[in-house]
């Protein structure tokens, strides 16, 4: 009798652990709030579908597709700022999607215009990124080692017929060319989605102070939207650089990191 009972307690356990095991598995899944998210914003119910989509976030998922609708529902909702931060945290995964550009550069239409003298582009990295330009960073890296084993290959092959080189020095000419563009275009891409912070003005009419505190006098304003560098973040307060090299504190919850 003693047995029975034990089995019959052992069993009970053993379904409940599976069935908890079941939930958490069918908690787990992505997929049902993302498309939940996508029913909601069918149905322009922005918020909803928002909170739905951080769920996923949540979850530790990162996604260009993502990314994007979360930016059009913010769009949506008329929060600007928030709506190029996810354009633009799409644009590091899928850059090659012209939806997403054309969206990304309507938004950036609309910031409204702060007087800023943008610095003109240096030449030579515009044409090293210019090649590249609809490349994700990761696409960039696997095409410099292909362009590697190749060029390694010719020179293999150089070494074993000498008169290869004079033949087709145009061709070794061109693939070291092509390498060292690669090369550059990894380490600006790297420099500028790694390294560098960037980050999105979400508030509106955010002033940036000369130093962290309140009654700090304010150096000058920023709208929703703009982009800026972020160079430090201390005590609910960033240190962040507008397009033109100038530096202030705002308060950390008028910018977000890209």
């Amino acid at each position: 009798m003693k047995k029975i009972i034990l089995t019959a307690i052992c069993l009970i356990l053993l379904g409940g652990a599976l069935f908890a095991q079941g939930n958490t598995d069918k908690d787990s899944d992505p997929n049902k709030p993302f498309y939940l998210a996508n029913s909601l914003y069918e149905k322009r119910d922005y918020e909803k579908a928002l909170q739905e989509y951080n769920r996923v976030i949540s979850m530790g998922i990162e996604s260009g597709n993502l990314y994007y609708n979360m930016a059009n529902s913010y769009f949506k909702l008329g929060k600007l700022g928030y709506a190029i931060l996810f354009y633009e945290k799409a644009k590091q995964l899928m850059p090659q999607d012209s939806d997403l550009k054309a969206n990304l550069d309507y938004a950036k239409s609309l910031v409204a215009g702060s007087g800023v003298d943008v610095p003109r582009k240096n030449p030579i990295v515009t044409l090293v990124k210019t090649p590249f330009v609809s490349l994700s960073l990761n696409a960039i890296s696997v095409s410099a080692i292909i362009i590697y084993l190749v060029l390694t290959g010719l020179l293999i092959a150089g070494i074993l017929k000498p008169g290869l080189f004079r033949k087709a020095r145009l061709i070794y000419a061109a693939v070291v060319i092509i390498f060292i563009m690669n090369v550059g275009a990894f380490a600006i891409r790297y420099y500028d989605e790694e390294l560098l912070r960037r980050g999105v003005v979400v508030g509106k009419n955010t002033e940036c102070k000369y130093e962290p505190i309140d009654k700090s006098t304010t150096f000058y304003k920023l709208q929703e939207g703009d982009e800026v560098s972020i160079l430090k973040t201390r005590d609910g307060w960033r240190r962040i650089k507008r397009i033109d090299g100038k530096a202030g504190w705002v308060r950390q919850e008028a910018v977000e990191e890209i």
